[in-house]
């Protein structure tokens, strides 16, 4: 990309995401993963009207502020095995029906479970898992899922020791699917808060890498709704294009400490249910979604973290520091 700088990300209006890590249980134990993702102490199974009264508090804040927009992204663990999931879309669905739905999923459910429930979801990630994935079951979701929704993405977690086996495979998505986004995602250290980039050992990998970032391909027709809000990215060079987190990190472009951040347009709810703003750690505990939430609301920061990991936490609101001082 010719060595562009990042110098903004904004929203085009505002939103608030909502980043929830619903359970550490996951049918996977990725060597690359941290335990406490899928070590399946916190299942949170109960407790449905607890959520849902608690969410209420907090979204009513934020549409008395002025927000009209609402994403829910929903992380874990594996997302799909959470008994509340598909109760809390259907809430959301009809007390937000401005809201985006999205999760991150290892893609284990069978077909039959994506054809009852995929009409819920906007947005899907289905991540790519080498060391557990079955890759005839992915391929049959993804050839359903393809024309389904306005984003679907195929991302493979680029594995060391398995990587070329991890691009044989998407490339066989290319192959078989008429509609495909693929994300070629290097891992990090660890899959935690404090996690750095990974650094592959083999040149060939890195070159990979910096010559790959979203492969995509669109030959039949999908339904194409106009997202109401998004986040853009602003550059040196005067473009200013859609934020894609990949992309961001492959260009190195995803340090930000000493930058002005919305941080409250983004809350992250752990697998305890601790609410907090961002994934990153930059701001203490607010709250729990089981008993307290009343502290949760807007608010910005400058930046102590030098290295932002997180795809949502970039797509935060967040501008260089100089260019508050300039106005």
């Amino acid at each position: 990309m010719g060595g562009r700088k990042l110098l903004k990300i904004d929203h085009n209006e505002p939103y608030l995401d909502v980043v929830w890590q619903v359970s550490n249980f996951c049918n996977y134990k990725c060597s690359y993963c941290n335990p406490g993702n899928y070590c399946g102490e916190s299942r949170n199974d109960d407790n449905l009207i607890t959520y849902i009264n608690n969410l209420e508090v907090i979204t009513d804040k934020y549409l008395e502020l002025g927000y009209k927009n609402f994403k829910f992204f929903f992380s874990g663990g594996e997302p799909t095995l959470w008994r509340n999931l598909i109760p809390i879309i259907e809430w959301l669905r009809e007390k937000l029906p401005n809201t985006v739905v999205a999760v991150n999923t290892n893609f284990s459910r069978p077909l039959s479970w994506w054809k009852r429930h995929y009409h819920l979801f906007d947005d899907v990630v289905a991540s790519f898992h080498v060391e557990y994935a079955d890759k005839d079951k992915y391929l049959e979701n993804a050839k359903f899922m393809c024309d389904k929704l306005n984003y679907f993405s195929c991302k493979m977690l680029m594995h060391e020791e398995r990587f070329w086996e991890v691009a044989e495979f998407g490339n066989k998505i290319k192959e078989e699917l008429p509609n495909y986004f693929i994300e070629w995602t290097p891992l990090f250290d660890e899959m935690s808060a404090n996690a750095g980039p990974w650094e592959y050992k083999d040149p060939n990998k890195t070159q990979f890498l910096k010559e790959h970032s979203i492969d995509q391909q669109f030959t039949i027709p999908k339904p194409y709704l106009k997202k109401p809000f998004y986040s853009e990215a602003y550059w040196d060079n005067g473009e200013k294009t859609g934020v894609y987190s990949n992309e961001v990190i492959l260009e190195r472009q995803n340090f930000f400490k000493g930058w002005e951040c919305s941080i409250g347009d983004s809350i992250w709810i752990n697998q305890i249910g601790q609410v907090s703003m961002g994934t990153c750690g930059q701001v203490k505990v607010l709250g729990n979604i089981l008993w307290d939430t009343l502290d949760i609301g807007p608010k910005k920061i400058i930046c102590q973290k030098e290295h932002c990991h997180c795809g949502t936490d970039i797509l935060i609101p967040k501008r260089k520091v100089i260019d508050i001082v300039k106005e």
